[in-house]
């Protein structure tokens, strides 16, 4: 039995699972905490004190839990947050001495690769050309693949927390600043640019976090039930998720507060999401979107 525990700049996630030979992965415990880690710090690349204590309290909560099930190896993984800050490798040591959890930094190349291993898990990939796109906190990376290969990958510091604290001055979003952060990932992404230019690829596969934000509201407003702890893909009507993606970049923190299906750690994240989606569906014409609830974590337990 594996523990695998995702630091991410927004929310922190404990899976305990098996795995099983062919693959399949029996989850036992799934557990997440909206830390929000970067709060405060993010642009300043460091870790600010009050998210820093809820980090390491969170922390010293995972590894009670993982006392209860027979866990024979954990595996902690920090990204941006913790990778960026000035006092990552403080907020290392001292989550060590309290919880006697080892961290590892990985690099956004090896996060993109974990990501796309969770992916595959999830769906069944052929051999037609996939975007692959994880927005976090910190960063957002991107895969371009197919079920046998990666053929480019970047992680890039893109991430929510980062254009919030820089763009979202307004509330709603104005058109100047939804103009202005497509204006900055037009100069961010153009690796990506050219790489999607080369390779041309057709369907867009979101990676849990706002995607799953995404298809449990969709799936309520058909009054259907999505469950991303049960599901491992969703397909998406492009026209609607398109529909969704528009209203979002629009509304207001109260209008966000009535939507059915969208957690508290997401009410103001999703703005700038549903930005960074957009930019991607519209800039790349891409006709077909799928959600993986399988990701970084999944693709840990199967790899590491």
């Amino acid at each position: 039995m594996k523990a695998v525990i995702d630091i991410g700049t927004n929310t922190f996630h404990l899976n305990i699972a098996d795995v099983l030979p062919n693959g399949e992965i029996i989850f036992h415990h799934k557990s997440h905490e909206p830390v929000k880690l970067g709060e405060g710090g993010i642009n300043k690349g460091t870790i600010a004190a009050e998210a820093y204590k809820r980090g390491v309290n969170t922390l010293v909560d995972f590894s009670e839990i993982i006392t209860k099930y027979p866990v024979k190896n954990i595996i902690a993984i920090a990204t941006a947050a913790v990778r960026d800050a000035d006092n990552g490798l403080q907020f290392m040591g001292e989550v060590l001495e309290k919880s006697g959890i080892q961290i590892q930094i990985i690099s956004g190349d090896e996060e993109a690769q974990l990501i796309y291993e969770g992916a595959k898990a999830a769906i069944c990939l052929n051999g037609q050309i996939y975007l692959i796109m994880d927005i976090g906190g910190g960063s957002v990376e991107f895969i371009i693949c197919n079920q046998n290969q990666i053929y480019w990958k970047e992680s890039f510091k893109v991430g929510v927390a980062r254009l919030m604290a820089e763009f979202m001055k307004h509330d709603p979003l104005s058109p100047t600043d939804i103009l202005n952060i497509e204006n900055y990932l037009a100069q961010e992404l153009f690796t990506l640019i050219s790489a999607c230019q080369k390779f041309n690829p057709k369907v867009l596969v979101g990676t849990a976090g706002s995607f799953e934000s995404y298809a449990e509201i969709i799936s309520l407003e058909n009054n259907s039930l999505f469950n991303p702890d049960q599901e491992k893909s969703f397909e998406f009507d492009t026209a609607g998720l398109h529909h969704i993606l528009d209203t979002f970049k629009i509304s207001t923190h109260k209008q966000r507060l009535a939507i059915k299906g969208l957690i508290p750690l997401r009410i103001d994240m999703i703005v700038v999401a549903s930005v960074i989606t957009s930019f991607i569906l519209k800039k790349f014409k891409i006709p077909k979107v799928l959600l993986s609830t399988y990701a970084l974590k999944e693709g840990a337990l199967l790899t590491l």
